[in-house]
């Protein structure tokens, strides 16, 4: 049997809905929505360990902890934006930063230090 990569969808906008619906389409994937509002949504974020976590970047930003991606440096949260066909992909891979060389270099290496400034 197939492992399963667990999805968290976290939120019920119809956009959210949508993204639910087509991931669990897919083979492979646990997806399991999650309501924001719910009392024990934060809860069930640290019991569940997904692989990832997604949600609506048109919606008031989510309150997905820090303590989440350094609990489970693994853990991708993906922000979508269906007016834009963009994502924000966030992750807890900690980096080890000891001088301000190290600095310099993750952020180069994560955001490919091309100087491009976006949004021009």
């Amino acid at each position: 049997m197939q492992k399963q990569t667990r999805i968290v969808v976290y939120g019920s906008s119809l956009n959210m809905a949508g993204i639910a619906a087509s991931l669990n389409a897919r083979g492979g994937l646990e997806v399991v929505c999650v309501e924001p509002h719910s009392p024990n949504s934060r809860q069930a974020l640290h019991e569940l360990h997904p692989a990832a976590i997604a949600f609506d970047l048109n919606e008031p930003f989510p309150n997905l902890e820090a303590a989440l991606l350094r609990e489970q440096p693994s853990l991708l949260l993906v922000g979508v934006d269906p007016n834009s066909n963009e994502l924000l992909v966030l992750s807890g891979h900690p980096h080890r930063a000891l001088s301000m060389a190290d600095l310099v270099e993750a952020i180069r290496k994560d955001g490919r230090g091309d100087g491009e400034t976006r949004g021009r």
